[in-house]
């Protein structure tokens, strides 16, 4: 990978692209799987793929636009079946969870990942992490704040904002988990298929 605003392409002996190919499959596997899981998990209050599906999108797909399709679209087939909520509260819901896109040119810096080498070190997995605890973070602090201005159910003063965080806490937990479980999985299945897979004719492509 050379560089931040790089992507590769693939190629075999022809040199024909498989680059659409490949992100068509991701796309599909990414969403079908996210779609599955969520329902799966739906009984896990907060543990969900969907914000950890976001962080790989971005890391993977060349296009920004994309890669913030991948979690809107998971999250609109889910919630067909799981049913909708405060349209207010689920804009930031959705929102927030495409926000990990967002990250993607620090992804790329912090995860280099490259065949034979994403082993040698513990900063590609301490910068996934990162990533993964600011999408969780910035998560809960968005969507609770709007719970918070939305509702009646807390006074609207300091002291009921703080009332609505601490209440939020135990589905915090739950949201961190899930997103750092599921962004280790997706990175770490990626990068030893990277490795795994017989070496291809790389060429860098400038987006």
């Amino acid at each position: 990978m050379t560089g931040t605003n790089d992507t590769l392409r693939t190629t075999d002996n022809s040199g024909k692209s498989f680059t659409w190919l490949q992100e068509t499959v991701v796309f599909g596997l990414l969403v079908g799987s996210g779609v599955a899981l969520r329902l799966t998990c739906h009984d896990l209050p907060n543990f969900a793929p969907v914000a950890a599906i976001a962080l790989f999108a971005s890391y993977f797909f060349r296009s920004s636009l994309l890669a913030a399709c991948v979690p809107l679209t998971v999250m609109a087939l889910s919630d067909l079946r799981l049913g909708g909520y405060h349209p207010g509260v689920m804009a930031l819901v959705y929102g927030m969870l495409m926000f990990p896109v967002c990250l993607r040119g620090l992804l790329h810096r912090a995860f280099a990942m490259e065949r034979g080498r994403w082993v040698e070190s513990l900063a590609p997995l301490a910068g996934l992490i990162s990533c993964a605890l600011a999408s969780s973070v910035l998560f809960f602090l968005v969507t609770n704040f709007g719970v918070w201005l939305g509702f009646n159910t807390y006074d609207r003063t300091w002291s009921g904002l703080m009332e609505c965080y601490v209440a939020a806490i135990p589905f915090f937990r739950y949201t961190l988990a899930g997103d750092m479980f599921f962004a280790i999985v997706l990175f770490g299945s990626y990068a030893l298929a990277l490795n795994l897979l017989p070496a291809r004719t790389t060429v860098p492509v400038s987006r």
